[in-house]
């Protein structure tokens, strides 16, 4: 029998249908959830988590993994054909392009490559550049991939300038622009990482007396980010170029430590984030591998007296700052196998709700590692996980700063609330208010003092506003002398 709906029948399913659909839109927090990856590496997470890049264990081929597909080899390996290689795979921001080192079509030497979905590989070399040529049985490796996945770094051999300025050289290898040497800026150097579409280059570059140092390569020209005579390197950069990471001398510790350097009208500043408790000065180290997109989460690892069977990866967050990967899941709920250590964390999603890695299962050498993903759950990873109510923190004026800069808030109904600054490793250094403030826009100036009226060094403070229902947020502020 066909039914003819009344006016008031329509407009109620109208109405069960809109409901209906609010429910399913809305957002529910989920339990962590940790998928393993096996006798694994991965490298490199695409921005939402969804693809990860790595090496496999063994023959160390590139390998890229869903949760559709799981593990999948590449291809073109080099340790398959002539028994060695080298390099990190990387992974695009869609999660469509995997960069590698890979063997060249005729299986003769290793090269640079980019594998597409649905395409496969393509390789940079050959032929081989004018400068270039055959070292190690390679011609090049390959270390980074642009966000874009349009654009690879790493070095190519150049056998002929070994006395001169080195024989390994920093490049990039475009799918649209094909091959570019970079500047040289000492000696041997090589790139590790690049900005969104490709136009700034981080790695290290060599010493006369063969020490790396982080160096960033930009606009034709080169800059050595840090000299102080240890091997320090530059690990990544942000997609829009402005923030590097990796590592630094601490010269106040004596400590390899986890650092940052953000751009400045002039130049870099650096931001030294230090290493976890127990970290044997002189020997022990940390560094950072990946950030997340608006700077609120950062993973690497820490070796605490420079053995390779003495590592854990680390987390650092702006309210924490650094811990280590086992108390930070622990506090987000994620349940490991008893006795599995962390060694590395080596990638984060844009959001920070993503975190790859790899460790192994108790202490028994020889290690068998395991890699792992660890999705957490909307809220958990971010320093500010209850966001205000009633109150809007605006953007200091001006930023960067010298000495004093404005802080302002609105307030849409009397309330409790703090205002503190904080520094890059997450150490409150000013208390700026602290009690009622009425309905209204409220101006706070700080005067780059800390709470005993001494003046505070120059680099990234964060003004952090914290409501009485629990609810905070952040500024990101630039101290610049």
């Amino acid at each position: 029998m066909r039914r003819i709906l009344t006016s008031q029948t329509r407009v109620l399913l109208s109405i069960v249908s809109v409901c209906v659909a609010l429910v399913t839109a809305m957002p529910t927090a989920a339990a962590p959830v940790i998928e393993w990856l096996g006798e694994n590496f991965p490298f490199d997470v695409n921005a939402d988590g969804t693809a990860v890049a790595g090496n496999t264990a063994g023959y160390f081929d590139a390998f890229r993994w869903t949760r559709e597909t799981g593990v999948v080899e590449l291809g073109m390996s080099t340790s398959r054909t002539i028994g060695g290689g080298a390099g990190t795979p990387d992974i695009s921001d869609d999660g469509l392009r995997v960069s590698a080192t890979v063997i060249t079509p005729d299986t003769l030497y290793t090269t640079q490559g980019i594998w597409t979905k649905g395409i496969g590989w393509e390789v940079s070399m050959p032929p081989i550049p004018p400068t270039g040529g055959v070292m190690d049985n390679g011609l090049s490796s390959c270390w980074g991939l642009s966000g874009d996945g349009t654009t690879l770094t790493g070095f190519y051999w150049r056998p002929g300038f070994a006395q001169i300025d080195g024989s390994a050289h920093t490049n990039t290898w475009s799918l649209i622009d094909g091959f570019t040497a970079l500047q040289t800026p000492l000696r041997n150097c090589r790139g590790n990482d690049l900005s969104y579409d490709g136009s700034v280059v981080v790695g290290w570059s060599e010493r006369q007396d063969g020490i790396w140092c982080p160096t960033v390569w930009e606009n034709g020209g080169v800059a050595v980010l840090h000299d102080q005579g240890v091997f320090t390197t530059a690990e990544g950069v942000s997609n829009d170029g402005n923030t590097i990471w990796g590592t630094a001398q601490d010269t106040l510790s004596n400590q390899k430590s986890a650092a940052l350097w953000l751009r400045t009208e002039a130049g870099w500043d650096e931001q030294i984030l230090g290493v976890l408790p127990g970290t044997f000065p002189g020997s022990g180290s940390a560094k950072c591998e990946d950030r997340s997109e608006n700077g609120s989460l950062i993973v690497g690892y820490n070796t605490f007296d420079g053995s390779p069977y003495n590592n854990t990866g680390f987390v650092w967050t702006l309210n924490e700052g650094m811990v280590s990967a086992a108390d930070f899941f622990a506090s987000r709920g994620v349940v490991l196998p008893a006795g599995f250590i962390i060694d590395n964390l080596t990638a984060v999603s844009h959001s920070g709700n993503v975190i790859v890695g790899f460790g192994h299962p108790g202490a028994v050498y020889p290690y068998v590692y395991d890699g792992f993903v660890i999705t957490l759950d909307d809220t958990s990873p971010v320093p500010d996980v209850i966001g205000l109510r009633g109150m809007t923190l605006e953007p200091n004026y001006p930023n960067p700063f010298n000495p004093t800069t404005m802080i302002a808030l609105s307030v849409e109904n009397t309330q409790s609330i703090k205002l503190q600054i904080f520094n890059a490793r997450g150490q409150m250094v000013r208390q700026l208010h602290s009690g009622e403030l009425t309905v209204g826009r409220h101006e706070m100036t700080w005067n780059g003092q800390d709470g005993s009226g001494r003046p505070v060094a120059s680099g990234v403070y964060f003004a952090r506003v914290s409501g009485e229902d629990g609810g905070t947020e952040s500024q990101r502020m630039m101290l610049v002398k």
